[in-house]
């Protein structure tokens, strides 16, 4: 690995725990002008007050929005966008390794689709991308989803793992995906690939105990990151989820104790309110 690599992985895994937590803020190409992010500057603060290892971020809103905190997150430069509404089963380029070094990027983020017909070209992209990314020591995150036109079950275990160990062969060194609905199941996804899994948060439960439940029992079979946006940002406080997220992936933390740790950081903004 190059020392650049090392370097860079890093400031976006955490050296005690061996895990990241990374938040998304790349949503509207993908679903529209969702309101909880509609005032992006609001958001990158209540993010980055937060403290997560990185932020996912397409090239526009690093230049124009996450500037004022250079240094205090990582940026993980979004390379690729699909759009629910447009084209829902294939993930574009939209940006290169050579940008994500001239931002300051600690990793570059690509999509890919599996399990339909645009799946071949997105892993020629996938392919060249990690070329790239090694040359440049840059770091590669891919979000890896089976949610072509030929899968009947995106969910299902089986075709989890199928799209986790594509990224790994390929030589992605972390690689986001779905919950499969349990964590037996989740087992198998997790050890199919020897690279990084990362959990994607999406509609997976409806309060801030479901979503802490759901991390704890992927990160009790293997899971080592999570990459979470819509119910981490559209909560109506941001940051305190953030550090109780915290405390379960790198204090190692239960269900209990990071819900004392979000009551905690509440307490903590109400007294910087006074």
């Amino acid at each position: 690995m190059f020392l650049g690599k090392e370097v860079r992985l890093n400031r976006i895994v955490n050296p005690k725990s061996g895990r990241m937590l990374a938040i998304t803020v790349d949503h509207p190409i993908t679903r529209g002008m969702m309101p909880g992010l509609v005032d992006i500057r609001s958001v990158m603060r209540k993010v980055v007050a937060g403290k997560p290892d990185g932020i996912t971020m397409h090239k526009g809103i690093a230049e124009k929005v996450f500037a004022p905190y250079a240094g205090q997150a990582s940026i993980i430069l979004k390379a690729s966008a699909y759009s629910v509404q447009y084209h829902p089963t294939y993930d574009t380029p939209v940006a290169d390794v050579e940008e994500a070094v001239r931002f300051g990027a600690d990793a570059i983020s690509v999509g890919c689709i599996v399990g339909g017909p645009d799946q071949a070209q997105q892993l020629t992209f996938l392919g060249k991308i990690s070329k790239d990314a090694a040359s440049a020591g840059m770091p590669l995150v891919a979000h890896i989803y089976p949610k072509g036109a030929l899968i009947k079950d995106q969910h299902d275990a089986e075709v989890l793992a199928y799209a986790v160990r594509a990224g790994a062969e390929l030589g992605v060194d972390i690689i986001k995906t779905m919950w499969s609905g349990s964590a037996e199941s989740f087992r198998s996804v997790v050890d199919a690939c020897p690279s990084i899994v990362a959990l994607a948060g999406g509609e997976m439960g409806e309060t801030l105990e479901d979503y802490l439940r759901m991390t704890r029992q992927a990160l009790d079979v293997g899971m080592r990151g999570v990459t979470y946006g819509r119910f981490v940002w559209s909560h109506p406080h941001t940051s305190a989820v953030i550090k109780s997220l915290s405390a379960l992936m790198h204090e190692d933390a239960s269900v209990e104790a990071a819900l004392k740790v979000y009551d905690r950081a509440l307490e903590e903004e109400k007294d910087l309110q006074k």
